[in-house]
């Protein structure tokens, strides 16, 4: 019985482990993202209207 015990407490380290991991990949790749405001070079309403090219044939 104790060996049963032993790899059920051992599965359940492991299996928190992977999720305490996978949590915080989470974590760092959000704040990652939110901490990066969109460039502002960027912005479509900002940028100058270029002139209409028409093609000649």
């Amino acid at each position: 019985m104790e060996s049963r015990d032993d790899k059920l407490i051992a599965i359940i380290g492991l299996l928190s482990a992977c999720l305490i991991g996978v949590v915080f990949l989470f974590t760092m790749t959000w704040l990652t993202d939110v901490r990066h405001p969109a460039d502002p070079s960027l912005d479509v309403q900002t940028c100058p209207q270029k002139p209409a090219t028409t093609q000649q044939s």
